[in-house]
């Protein structure tokens, strides 16, 4: 790319964020039921449906292991599922969140994965309803994951984004897509200035991920600030994106991450 070519487009971009800057956040934005389409994943609205699947995904070990914090004894039930997906409900009718529930095409699981896959994890081809239409799923699918923006704060535009995924999908490229979409989302349409990842030391995937593929340092770490039981707590390693990071350069650089799958 020539010079000019390059100074023209970055100006472009920087444009974007002082236009953002002007608009604020409209809560109207918040969507009731949000849904994304990606080239690998799709993320739709949390439903009764799905209750099972995400009891299944919470009560992993392998899966769960750095959010330890989470974790309740004897895992959790249906029930349980079901009650964590109507508060979260309820606080996106608030404003508050933006909760998506990740799903994938059978035909898209990688072939290194299927084989570890049961029958009766698929759910059936569906049209899944959205607040600007409707989502098609025009084949089985499994649910594998959820993600999302928490803790919305439209009067200083900061929000937090985070990422459960099933084990058997990491180091796939599903979160890198999962979290390009709700980042994409939380810049361009919330119009957020910041938005924050949170993790732990030993989660080493996710803080390789923000160091390498999204090119940022952590910003803090706050001493056992996350609470395991049985008196013991963790750290809490957090990282930051910007808008001026997420138009100069970020999302041009997971979006040829997602490419190069």
């Amino acid at each position: 790319m020539s010079s000019r070519r390059l100074s023209t487009t970055t100006a472009l971009r920087r444009n974007s964020v002082l236009d953002n800057s002007k608009k604020g956040c409209d809560p109207d934005l918040i969507p009731e039921r949000a849904g994304s389409t990606g080239s690998l994943v799709t993320l739709i609205p949390p439903d009764k449906d799905q209750d099972v699947a995400m009891s299944r995904l919470l009560s992993d070990l392998e899966t769960m292991k750095h959010l330890m914090f989470m974790t309740r004894v004897g895992g959790y039930t249906k029930k349980d599922a079901a009650a964590r997906r109507t508060g979260r409900d309820e606080r996106q009718h608030a404003k508050e969140l933006v909760n998506y529930t990740i799903v994938i095409k059978k035909s898209l699981i990688p072939r290194s994965v299927l084989h570890n896959i049961g029958d009766d994890e698929f759910m059936p081809a569906c049209k899944v309803p959205v607040d600007n239409g409707h989502i098609e799923i025009d084949e089985p699918y499994m649910v594998i994951g959820c993600c999302g923006l928490n803790n919305i704060d439209l009067a200083n535009r900061c929000s937090e984004a985070g990422i459960i995924l099933d084990a058997r999908f990491w180091r796939t490229g599903v979160s890198t897509e999962a979290l390009y979409l709700t980042l994409k989302f939380g810049f361009e349409t919330l119009c957020l200035h910041r938005i924050s990842l949170q993790t732990t030391e030993g989660n080493l995937g996710m803080r390789g991920w923000m160091e390498k593929a999204v090119g940022v340092e952590v910003e803090c770490i706050r001493k056992d600030v996350l609470y395991l039981g049985n008196d013991k707590y963790i750290d809490s390693w957090d990282y930051a994106v910007f808008d001026h990071d997420w138009y100069l350069s970020v999302e041009k650089n997971l979006r040829a991450r997602i490419a190069k799958r």
